[in-house]
């Protein structure tokens, strides 16, 4: 779905004869100077995600009639034309330019006895704002959590991971090698429930990657979760997650991911999480004016390490997880 093309501009090559400006004061204000968690945290993040995307489209673009809207439109056709063409995996992010609606849904269960339900973690709108920039503006996670012996059931809000900046830096369609690589910056703000939150933001870096052969290909990230304080309880984190994809058919792609989570500091210091995802993505189905459904679903489950209580590791034993998503 095009974005509006009331008066259309012409291909890609001719709508980017003015070169975007990639200076982004507001990323700066960001990385140095550091916010204290408290009651303006999601204002802030609001604030942040604003200007940031005031900020990411092109002076040149903003100051003609229409012109962010077209410039946005031809951003997307020259992305994905210089890009792969696979579908995005269950829980691996993908390092392809995506222009999407992404709703998600995990059912997990824990070896304490807790069944957590929830919704849309660090998932929502992701648009392309160049033909190798990406922002995605993420809607705040929501859990709902039965009781256990040890503890009372709630339901609320978790930590924000409302925004992130990605930055796609090498990549080749199916007929030119057909590979990916990007990097991206995930911040995360403490606005969750005092049973949800980590009192603290964090920064998480990463660089994900991409490589198809035919109809199979694999899809990485590597990346660090950097809580910002109480590292000596939250502890800095090494995450790294790949999928072995197959494409059969036109709409199907069956799936195997590792997901893999070492804790270098903290109340989990030296411990490695694994788990496994096998899993299947069907789409993408066009639904006319543009717009394009997938959907997913996969199950997650723990490989290591052994279960223990305090502190609890792994986070959950095994999940449920269904993926929606709708491009335009």
């Amino acid at each position: 779905m095009k974005l509006l093309r009331a008066n259309p501009a012409g291909d890609a090559e001719k709508e980017f004869g003015v070169k975007p400006k990639h200076e982004n004061p507001v990323m700066d204000w960001v990385v140095m100077h550091p916010v204290q968690s408290g009651k303006k945290a999601p204002a802030m993040a609001h604030a942040v995600l604003l200007a940031l995307l005031l900020s990411a489209v092109p002076q040149a673009a903003r100051a003609e009639d229409g012109g962010i809207l077209d410039y946005l439109d031809a951003s997307a056709d020259a992305a994905r034309a210089s890009q792969p063409q696979w579908s995005s995996a269950l829980a691996t992010t993908t390092a392809l330019m995506e222009q999407r609606l992404r709703l998600d849904l995990d059912q997990e269960h824990s070896g304490n006895g807790a069944n957590t339900t929830l919704m849309d973690g660090g998932k929502g709108l992701d648009l392309i704002v160049s033909p190798t920039n990406e922002i995605q503006f993420a809607l705040p996670p929501y859990e709902i959590r039965t009781s256990t012996p040890t503890s009372k059931a709630l339901a609320g809000y978790g930590d924000w991971a409302f925004l992130r900046m990605e930055q796609r830096l090498f990549s080749a369609s199916e007929d030119d090698g057909d590979y990916v690589v990007t990097a991206w910056l995930t911040l995360q703000a403490p606005t969750g429930i005092k049973s949800l939150t980590s009192s603290a933001w964090s920064l998480q870096p990463t660089l994900a990657f991409g490589k198809g052969w035919g109809d199979f290909d694999v899809q990485g990230t590597v990346g660090g979760v950097l809580p910002t304080s109480n590292v000596h309880l939250l502890g800095q984190q090494i995450q790294s997650n790949t999928a072995f994809q197959y494409h059969l058919d036109t709409v199907f792609w069956p799936e195997v991911e590792v997901n893999w989570t070492y804790y270098a500091d903290g109340q989990r210091a030296g411990l490695n999480q694994v788990y496994l995802t096998p899993g299947l993505v069907v789409g993408r189905f066009d639904i006319g004016h543009g717009l394009k459904f997938t959907t997913g679903l996969g199950y997650q489950i723990a490989v290591a390490p052994a279960y223990c209580a305090r502190p609890l590791t792994p986070a959950y034993a095994n999940s449920l997880i269904v993926t929606t998503r709708m491009n335009f």
